[in-house]
């Protein structure tokens, strides 16, 4: 079969199934995960050993060059579940909501006869932004439904062991890690679906390693050994940063020794007991009667840690930003890339409905690639000017001469390749060495910027103008408190 359209490398082209079977999927996202923190690129720590044990096995591969397409859980997770790119759907770019006219990934496994639900616990995911269309069944999680959605027996079992699974015995929620009971009623799902006639697809966002840092008892001292803090001191550093980020980025997150170390070491330690969490969901799925499953677990955006100048996910399209890691187990072919390819979840929810049986029509009106047919050259990522002018509005309250010279303003695009990295925002083309991303180096390489550039070029022309939608989000006290306890300032 022929492909429609390609550009500098990067294609959209249907593909045949390969099987007959019709496989489940599960899709967890967990927020804020960082490619170069984790087990799979190597890290120091082994901040993610179930991952890399998924990974490991035969029917797993790991893709450590996997590049989000926004620094933040909004449009990321609108183009993990519409297929397509920021520009398109506009969602966290300049839509409130997702349009209407999107058709979603959910509705798309609908037509193929596929059972599918949501688990959400991130309001930005949610029912208010018009991410929960096209589920069957959608649960949005909060403290204030966890009776509700949770049900007794795991509420339970969550109060009971508050200091295996979170902070112990404290009231302040943003000291609380809600992971596990998004897994025990993802794993009840998917209890209840095994044995069933229809397939299913199950997407789940958790909160990852999203700040604050704090992770639960067991995992506080886990990277604290050869710190210069003690664990008591580096976690309350560690929260007190992250929590106030807005603030430390207002004075340059200008950190000593000790407390960038406190902050890695408490991020890490998050980042540990999400990966537990994965293992456990990972090892209920292979338990299940359940028919072929493809597993697919990775971040929708990562989180800078004092680089830049920058604590939590604003303002730039920093890699620490949006490269994530992405592990797929059960997938056909997959296995038989290599682990640096780079990929965006476009590309991987591609691969997934290809497998579901969509038509090459239905395929066509996606944006991604399947790696397995095609090598990607570049890489988009994109942030609304709107993000940018609330989060300078938010620095300026704390200091008004702060220096933020080093982010462009305006609708910001990034072309990544396997070296470099192209920004356009309202200052203008720059480009820089993905290992320095400080340093302008278009002026050294023309030829580079020249490539990077055509390639957006002629992308836009094809994406056009993207959708408008004047729908206003509406959220609710609860939405808006969950977000307050992540950290961002609501209205």
């Amino acid at each position: 079969m022929g492909c429609k359209i390609k550009l500098v490398g990067d294609v959209l082209c249907g593909r045949a199934m390969t099987t007959n079977r019709r496989p489940n999927i599960v899709w967890l996202t967990l927020d804020s995960v960082r490619t170069d923190r984790t087990s799979l690129a190597g890290y120091h720590r082994d901040t993610t050993p179930q991952m890399q044990r998924i990974a490991d096995d035969a029917d797993g591969q790991a893709f450590t060059d996997c590049v989000s397409h926004a620094m933040w859980s909004l449009p990321s997770d609108s183009s993990i579940l519409t297929g397509t790119y920021p520009a398109h759907h506009g969602t966290g770019l300049w839509n409130d909501v997702l349009p209407p006219d999107i058709t979603t990934v959910p509705e798309r496994f609908s037509e193929l006869g596929y059972r599918t639900v949501g688990i959400s616990q991130n309001a930005y995911c949610s029912d208010s932004t018009g991410l929960s269309r096209g589920f069957d069944e959608f649960t949005w999680m909060h403290k204030s439904n966890l009776l509700q959605t949770a049900g007794p027996r795991i509420l339970l079992r969550y109060l009971l062991g508050l200091r295996k699974h979170s902070a112990g015995y404290t009231t302040t929620p943003s000291r609380h890690r809600p992971e596990f009971i998004a897994t025990e009623v993802a794993k009840r799902q998917l209890s209840s679906y095994a044995g069933g006639d229809d397939p299913f697809f199950m997407f789940v966002h958790t909160q990852g390693a999203h700040l604050p840092y704090i992770p639960p008892l067991p995992y506080r001292d886990a990277f604290t050994d050869d710190i210069e803090l003690s664990t008591e001191e580096a976690v309350e550093v560690a929260f007190d940063r992250s929590m106030n980020y807005y603030r430390e980025i207002a004075n340059g997150c200008e950190f000593s020794a000790a407390e960038k170390e406190a902050i890695d070491a408490m991020y890490d330690g998050v980042l540990a007991y999400a990966d537990q969490q994965v293992g456990d969901l990972f090892d209920h799925v292979q338990s299940l009667d359940a028919g072929p499953t493809i597993f697919v677990v990775t971040g929708d955006h990562g989180d800078l840690l004092g680089e830049h100048g920058v604590i939590g996910h604003q303002f730039s399209l920093h890699d620490g930003l949006v490269n994530v890691p992405t592990v797929v187990h059960g997938l056909p072919s997959a296995t038989d890339l290599p682990s640096d390819s780079l990929v965006q979840h476009i590309d991987v929810m591609q691969m997934l409905l290809a497998e579901a049986g969509a038509s090459d029509s239905a395929l066509d009106e996606l944006q991604g690639i399947d790696p397995r047919e095609e090598e990607r050259t570049y890489a988009l990522s994109q942030r609304g000017n709107e993000t940018y002018e609330t989060a300078v509005e938010q620095v300026r309250t704390h200091n008004p001469d702060a220096d933020l010279g080093r982010f462009q303003s305006g609708l910001l695009h990034a072309v990544r390749s396997d070296e470099y990295k192209w920004l356009r925002g309202d200052r203008g083309d720059e480009l820089y060495r993905l290992d320095d991303e400080d340093t302008d180096v278009s002026a050294a390489h023309p030829s580079v910027a020249e490539e990077h550039r055509a390639f957006f070029e002629a992308f836009s022309e094809r994406l056009g103008r993207g959708r408008r939608n004047t729908e206003k989000r509406e959220m609710s006290s609860a939405m808006k408190k969950q977000l307050s306890d992540l950290g961002y300032v609501m209205d």
